[in-house]
């Protein structure tokens, strides 16, 4: 638990852990508390104290603390759980506190290390509160070596009056630190009324998402946000969001799915700042790490090694908080390199100091990376939320809770394990093939010996709870032989086999009709088993209900039921808000081609027709981008395009970040372009055509999700429980993906452009109330044109 302060009361409530925590002392990795340390330390532990209760029945094992003092007028509530005591029937004799350490490793330093006298302060601690009034009892500290079970003992002398002269001290550092920090939320409270609109004046449609915005948070709201590409609703949110945040002492976090919206928004904070409220955007970890290898390991990385103490030493976090009010990932990356601090973690301790967040949707709602600054002891009643794009969490969301097993991974566990022959590696076989077995069998189950696709199966739970049992077991040894041999790698396969397998269990525990299992069989013969999230609102909803307040704002969250919905967003908290496009109607050109089939079934019949409509639309005086539904219909289509006055550019499924770049560097120059690409693509979501990069663009196809096995299931899910089985499915993903490809466009009040769309499905009044209404004036079939391509013309000639 965290350590409360209440000053009105004079109450402090706080874990004994917590209390005698000291984070000028905190490692990274096994050295310090985090994963491969737990495994091992988890074991160790239960085996001594059982060793303990066989010798002595009076010894009891993870007792419950709980103990009120009074101090300087203060009541301190302490609670916690002590390893071990020895008792006298119901009278404690002795506390014990174990600790795990690898000896070879850190026993020769602990006794010069303040570590040490941490660990005797918690033993003394639970035996100050154990203590019966004037009988102070033993306190013992069990250190345990991690690779060969050894147990050194020292027995701690302690005295009551020295350890209530050490809590009175810690009771008034701690109430000093409370003061500092209501005296920020004071000067945040009142910074709150000074934050000015990043722009020298909002526009119309900017000050009614800002005062609907400002209502529905601060009445501790949700808030579903429909407005248009180019409406500046980023500026209109955060403005209103952060004053809402500051004014009650919480903290703003703004998630994105992609880069792009973050650098959007830390221009808009920054133009905000002032220095009235402190900023971070926090990067992806692997971008963020300095050494050759992300190893999180103190022995492994030098940036990782001693890091509670240069920390302190270098006085790091104080230094970039005073130099400016945002913390840029790129300077914090450069000013902890310079000290030989891990970026990542310098980030991460930074939290406890910034008012607001941008970063990435995992950090909040995946449960395998969530932050725990953010996550824990109850840390999100004080964060508002603000989900940029919203319309991608929901697949962003589903696939958290998604994980699968195969052979792919397996094998190259299998490759690893036997370059190395001893019993640490062969027991560590032996569990790889039966999870091999377990897969093939899963699989064979499902679509027999050689049917290829996917099947819907039943993964053998128990099979998975004791491989995942046997797993922690022989981990252990694998990490103490890691260590012995300094075998550390960026990319362990038996890590990752193991982290795979604790998700599957973890998942297969949560439960509920929205899981699935699936099993599938590639053409190359490789095999796979899956949990398949179905829908993730449980999760995401829960996360939701705890924040103070969310806005999820998107140009494409239509219907606002459907997100609301798979998003988990309460109906009884949650406003709703469209915007109309603000922009002049005369700027925008909509068409439709309603004469073209793109049907999977009819499509074939109609390449050479789309073909000859994309070289008659395309406007020869500018770029056009075209859209198709996958790679295989745009090659069909590219095959048969008549020569057109522009160059071609083609994505390609291997295209890259730097071919992005090439391509937009090629659309910004003189000459024209028509681009070929894919919707829901590189070009097509998540990236900026300015000025007149971009001024027409043509979807293919509706978009539809191609038909698979678990869209299926997804349909027919949706349908049994919330009666839009095609419409969830299929109709709102794609229709999405038009309405944010068409949106490239339009950035400003300025930008003209023409939107084609080519199927006749588009005239399909359950595809086409899905379009934005000032496309269609509700009516579809004022989008046909006797002669398109003319239109197109007069268009662009005003």
């Amino acid at each position: 638990m965290a350590i409360t302060i209440d000053m009105a009361a004079r109450r402090i409530e706080a874990a004994v852990g917590d209390l005698v925590a000291d984070q000028d002392q905190r490692a990274i990795g096994l050295a310090g508390t985090g994963l491969t340390r737990l495994w091992i330390g988890q074991e160790l532990h239960v085996r001594i104290q059982q060793e303990l209760s066989a010798e002595d029945p009076d010894y009891r094992a993870e007792v419950a603390v709980a103990a009120e003092l009074e101090v300087d007028g203060w009541t301190l509530r302490l609670s916690g759980r002590a390893d071990g005591v020895q008792y006298a029937g119901d009278m404690p004799l002795r506390v014990d506190e174990i600790k795990t350490l690898h000896f070879a490793v850190e026993l020769h330093n602990l006794y010069a290390d303040e570590r040490l006298e941490r660990f005797r302060r918690q033993a003394r601690l639970y035996a100050f509160t154990l203590s019966p009034p004037g009988q102070p009892i033993g306190a013992r500290l069990l250190l345990v070596d991690i690779v060969t079970g050894d147990v050194e003992t020292e027995d701690i002398e302690w005295d009551p009056a020295a350890t209530a002269a050490w809590l009175r001290q810690l009771i008034h550092r701690l109430v000093a630190a409370e003061r500092r920090r209501l005296d920020r939320l004071e000067q945040l409270r009142q910074a709150a009324e000074l934050v000015e609109f990043p722009h020298p004046q909002p526009r119309p449609v900017q000050l009614t998402i800002g005062e609907a915005v400002a209502s529905s948070l601060g009445e501790g709201r949700h808030l579903l946000l429909r407005a248009p590409t180019g409406c500046g609703k980023t500026a209109a949110v955060l403005h209103p969001a952060v004053r809402v945040a500051l004014s009650r002492g919480q903290r703003l976090i703004f998630l994105t799915a992609k880069t792009l919206g973050q650098r959007i928004a830390v221009d808009t904070i920054r133009a905000m700042q002032q220095g009235l409220f402190r900023s971070l955007q926090l990067r992806a970890k692997a971008k963020m790490c300095a050494n050759a290898e992300m190893i999180c390991h103190e022995e492994y990385c030098p940036y990782a090694r001693d890091y509670g103490l240069k920390l302190a030493r270098t006085q790091l976090l104080r230094n970039l908080i005073n130099d400016d009010a945002h913390q840029d990932p790129d300077r914090v990356y450069h000013a902890a390199v310079q000290h030989e601090l891990c970026p990542f973690e310098v980030s991460l301790d930074l939290l406890s100091e910034i008012d607001v967040l941008v970063c990435d949707y995992n950090y909040v709602f995946d449960p395998d990376i969530g932050l725990a600054a953010i996550l824990n002891q109850g840390a999100l009643r004080d964060a508002v939320l603000v989900i940029d794009e919203a319309h991608n969490l929901v697949d962003r969301s589903r696939e958290y809770y998604s994980p699968a097993l195969g052979s792919p991974l397996l094998d190259r566990a299998r490759t690893f394990l036997e370059a190395r022959d001893n019993a640490v590696f062969r027991e560590l076989r032996v569990l790889v093939e039966e999870l091999a077995a377990l897969v093939a069998e899963v699989v064979a189950a499902g679509l027999g010996p050689d049917r290829l696709g996917d099947a819907a199966v039943e993964l053998p739970a128990d099979r998975i709870a004791d491989l995942r049992l046997a797993f922690d077991g022989a981990l252990l040894s694998y990490f103490v032989y890691k260590r012995e041999q300094d075998l550390w790698m960026a990319d362990d396969p038996i890590v990752e086999v193991f982290l795979t397998l604790m998700r599957l269990h973890r998942t297969l525990a949560e439960g509920g009709s929205e899981f699935v299992h699936l099993a599938s069989r590639a053409a190359d013969r490789s095999e796979l088993v899956k949990i398949c999230c179905l829908d993730a609102s449980r999760f995401v909803g829960k996360v939701l209900e705890e924040s103070a307040g969310a806005v999820a704002m998107s140009a494409t969250l239509e219907p606002f039921e459907f997100y609301r919905e798979l998003l988990g967003f309460s109906p009884h908290r949650t406003d709703e808000l469209y915007v109309p496009s603000p922009f002049p109607a005369s700027n925008r050109l909509v068409l439709c081609i309603g004469d073209v089939d793109t049907t999977y079934r009819g499509r074939a019949a109609h390449y050479d027709r789309i073909a000859d409509w994309i070289a008659r639309l395309a406007h020869p005086e500018h770029n056009v981008l075209t859209l198709f539904p996958s790679y295989r219909f745009l090659e069909a289509v590219r095959d048969r395009l008549p020569p057109v006055g522009h160059r071609l550019l083609v994505q390609e499924p291997s295209s890259s970040d730097a071919i992005q770049a090439a391509f937009l560097d090629a659309l910004a120059g003189s000459e024209r372009h028509l681009l070929l690409a894919v919707l829901g693509g590189i070009f097509a979501e998540g990236v900026d055509y300015p000025g007149e990069m971009l001024s027409q663009v043509i979807v293919v196809s509706p978009g539809l999700p191609q038909l698979s096995t678990e869209r299926e299931l997804l349909k027919a899910y949706y349908q049994e429980f919330y009666g839009h089985g095609f419409g969830y499915a299929y109709l709102v993903p794609g229709l999405t993906r038009v309405v944010q490809a068409a949106g490239r466009i339009f950035r400003s009040a300025e930008d003209r452009g023409v939107i084609v769309l080519m199927c006749r499905r588009f005239q399909d009044p359950r595809y086409s109330r899905l379009l934005p209404s000032e496309w269609t004036d509700d009516d579809p079939s004022s989008l046909l044109r006797e002669d398109p391509a003319s239109e197109v013309r007069r268009f662009f000639d005003l």
